[in-house]
C-alpha cells in the first residue's frame, strides 16, 4: 500500500495484491492492515495521537458492526480519499506485506524522513476506509473483528509501545476474529 498525503486532509491510495483468490487475497490485505497498523501505533508510541488513533479505531470498528450490508461506512475521519491528482503529495507512506515462510509474514514500511504522528494517524484511516471500500463483507468483519482483538491485547498483555507487541498483537487479533467467526457459523 502508499499512502500519499496531499494538501488538506486530501490523500491517493494505491494498494497492489498479488495474483490469488478472493479469500487468499482478503485474508492477506487484512493480515497487511493489521501489521501496518501494530507499525504505525508502535511508531507513535506514548504520543496522545495514538491514544486518539485506538479511539477512531475503537468507534470504526462499532460502524462497521453497525452498518448493514452494502451501506456505505466513512472511517476515514476528516480524510478525503482522491481516485487520482497531478499535486505533488506532502507526504508519502509505503508498506508491504511479504510471505516468508509457510504461515510466515514480514511487514516492512518506509516513512518519510521526517515523519509526524498525525500523518500516521491519517495513513491507518486511509489504508482502513480503502479496505472497507473494496472489501467483501466477511473480510470487512474479520478486519473490525481482528482490530477489536488487538486492542483487547494492547490493553490485557502488553502495550503497543512494545517492540515485543508487534507480532503477537496481530496474531492475536487475528485468532480472536477467527473464533468469534467459528462462532458465529
Amino acid at each position: 500500500v502508499e499512502v500519499a498525503l496531499l494538501d488538506e486532509n486530501r490523500a491517493l491510495v494505491r494498494r497492489w495484491v498479488s495474483d490469488a483468490d478472493r479469500q487468499e487475497s482478503g485474508y492477506h490485505s487484512v493480515l497487511h492492515f493489521m501489521m501496518y497498523y501494530a507499525r504505525l501505533l508502535f511508531f507513535m508510541g506514548f504520543d496522545s495521537t495514538a491514544d486518539d488513533l485506538v479511539g477512531w479505531m475503537e468507534d470504526a470498528v462499532k460502524m462497521l458492526a453497525e452498518a448493514r450490508e452494502g451501506e456505505p461506512v466513512v472511517v476515514a475521519r476528516d480524510w478525503v480519499l482522491e481516485t487520482e491528482s497531478d499535486e505533488t503529495p506532502r507526504t508519502v507512506w509505503s508498506s508491504s506485506l511479504t510471505q516468508v515462510g509457510p504461515g510466515k509474514y514480514r511487514c516492512a514500511e518506509k516513512r518519510p524522513n521526517d515523519p509526524q504522528c498525525p500523518d500516521a494517524q491519517g495513513v491507518a484511516l486511509l489504508h482502513l476506509q480503502t479496505l472497507v471500500n473494496t472489501l467483501p463483507a466477511l473480510e470487512r468483519a474479520y478486519l473490525a473483528l481482528g482490530i477489536a482483538g488487538m486492542h483487547e491485547y494492547y490493553r490485557d498483555i502488553l502495550h503497543w509501545h512494545n517492540s515485543k507487541s508487534l507480532h503477537p498483537a496481530t496474531a492475536y487479533g487475528m485468532d480472536y476474529a477467527r473464533k468469534v467467526l467459528e462462532r458465529r457459523s
